[in-house]
Parts: C-alpha cells; sequence; structure tokens
C-alpha cells in the first residue's frame, strides 16, 4: 500500500487496523508469557504485564471511538484468530535459554515492527480525535520496544 492511498483512511478503517493489530498484539504476549512460564517466571510476568497494557489500550480505544460515536465500526466478530503455536519447535515451552533467546529476539523484531506500524498510522491521521489515542499508543508501544530489547541485551 502506498502513503498517498493511507492518506484517505477514514475514522472508522484507523480505529479497526489498530483494534485488530493491539488485538493481536494482546493475544501474542498472552501466549509469549504462557510459554515463558515454566522456564522464565519473571520473563512471563513481563509479558503479562505488557499484554495487560494492550487490554488498556483497547479499552481507550473503544472509548474514543465511542466519544467520536464510531463504536459500532469496532467489529469485534471479524478478528482473525491467530494461533501462535509453532509446530517447527520441538516444545511449545521455553526450554532451555538459547530457545528462550530465540522467542525474546522474535518479541522483540515485532515489537519493532509494531512501533513502525503506529508510527505510520500516526503520521498519516487526518482526523485530531485520533491524534492524542495515536500518539500515546507510539509512545507506549515505542517503550515496549525498549524494554524488550533492553531485556535481551541483558
Amino acid at each position: 500500500m502506498d502513503n498517498f492511498t493511507a492518506l484517505f483512511f477514514l475514522p472508522q478503517d484507523q480505529i479497526n487496523l489498530v483494534h485488530s493489530h493491539e488485538t493481536s498484539e494482546m493475544n501474542r504476549y498472552r501466549w509469549l508469557a504462557l510459554r515463558y512460564l515454566p522456564f522464565d517466571t519473571p520473563m512471563s510476568r513481563l509479558m503479562t504485564i505488557i499484554g495487560q497494557e494492550c487490554v488498556h489500550r483497547l479499552l481507550n480505544l473503544q472509548e474514543v471511538a465511542s466519544r467520536m460515536e464510531l463504536g459500532a465500526c469496532i467489529d469485534v466478530r471479524s478478528l482473525p484468530v491467530t494461533s501462535y503455536f509453532d509446530n517447527n519447535y520441538q516444545h511449545f515451552f521455553v526450554v532451555d535459554a538459547r530457545m528462550a533467546r530465540q522467542v525474546l529476539i522474535g518479541a522483540v523484531e515485532a515489537a519493532k515492527s509494531t512501533c513502525t506500524f503506529i508510527s505510520w498510522l500516526l503520521e498519516t491521521n487526518a482526523t485530531p480525535e485520533l491524534h492524542q489515542p495515536l500518539f500515546i499508543f507510539s509512545i507506549q508501544k515505542n517503550n515496549e520496544h525498549r524494554i524488550l530489547q533492553d531485556y535481551l541485551d541483558q
């Protein structure tokens, strides 16, 4: 998709994009929390907390959509059900340090992609009511990425 087309997103389309992406992020962090649980409890807790932050952002987005009278535009029924179970791994749960690092590298890469996506939505936003929520999302997603990157660097 080129940037010219993105400039013409309607507010309800932007809300739907952010909502579906954040729902996917929430589910991914919940899966990560579960995967780390038997091997690295602090990492599991971190992933749980980040997943809870996703829930808060979703509630905030729904509140903004309601204020804009676009609450009905958030279609939770059409969200894809994503499985984060990878059949290429011998184990679902993280079982050693090597696997923990590989899973964390994937989480950092996904967080970086999310930062790029949210920044792009913020840059192409033409709806004043969505600027503040997208700006806050951008700050929080950058912090999320930084925290995961710092944990990886340790």
